[in-house]
């Protein structure tokens, strides 16, 4: 699938969710603080701001040590929060359909994303919502889509982040086998292996993973160097099942 229709199936997927659900003021456990009418709330805003320009100067590879990049992220995605916190789901769903006629030809790449859109936006977006359309289903009890259609670039997004992180750390790379494929993080030879399963990689990267339940993986070599660097957005404490 090309990116935008990946965009698309994504979407119409997460909001058949949210509209489906008896509740949504549901907590999302895998987003503390947040509730299934938040996370649909984050992602019709980030689409929002995205196609208008209005995203923060931020440069989301240096999120995982620099703190004023998370603080900065964090701002954001509370204020698309609190600014369609009132607004029912049926009007956060009508608004995000209109904006994907704005979106897909940026997700192409036919149309240039207004600055300061950060690098990789395209990927990004989609990677968002593959991680969230779960959030949301570990939150109302849904079984779980392992091969959600974002899943593949989700993981390869969240992939490059990991292997600048090696790099950066001046690390031997990292190893990634699941099903079939093997993917080779940062420079070199790999210093260790880690096998698991796509959906439970995704999960990891995505910060849904406690340390314990990254540990848990089948390894090959030394994980200790490595477990701190997998989640993008710092380590979970509490352990996820979802």
């Amino acid at each position: 699938m090309e990116i935008q229709d990946l965009y698309a199936a994504q979407q119409a997927g997460l909001i058949d969710l949210v509209d489906g659900a008896a509740r949504t003021d549901v907590p999302v456990p895998a987003c503390p603080g947040w509730t299934v009418h938040d996370v649909l709330a984050h992602v019709v805003g980030l689409a929002r701001d995205v196609t208008t320009g209005a995203m923060p100067e931020i440069d989301l590879l240096e999120q995982w040590r620099d703190p004023d990049v998370a603080v900065a992220r964090d701002a954001m995605t509370g204020e698309q929060v609190a600014r369609n916190a009132n607004r029912t789901v049926a009007d956060l769903a009508a608004e995000w359909r209109d904006l994907l006629a704005t979106l897909s030809p940026m997700l192409s790449g036919a149309v240039p994303f207004p600055a300061p859109a950060p690098f990789g936006m395209n990927a990004v977006l989609v990677t968002d919502l593959a991680v969230h359309d779960q959030d949301v289903r570990g939150a109302l009890g849904i079984p779980r889509d392992a091969r959600a259609p974002g899943t593949s670039l989700a993981l390869a997004t969240y992939g490059f982040g990991v292997d600048y992180r090696v790099r950066q750390l001046g690390l031997p790379a990292l190893r990634l086998r699941y099903e079939d494929k093997e993917r080779v993080l940062g420079p070199g030879d790999p210093g260790a292996t880690v096998t698991a399963e796509p959906f439970e990689l995704l999960r990891a990267f995505a910060g849904r993973r406690s340390r314990d339940q990254i540990l848990a993986y089948d390894w090959d070599g030394d994980p200790d160097p490595y477990v701190v660097l997998i989640p993008a957005y710092g380590e979970r404490d509490d352990p996820l099942d979802d």
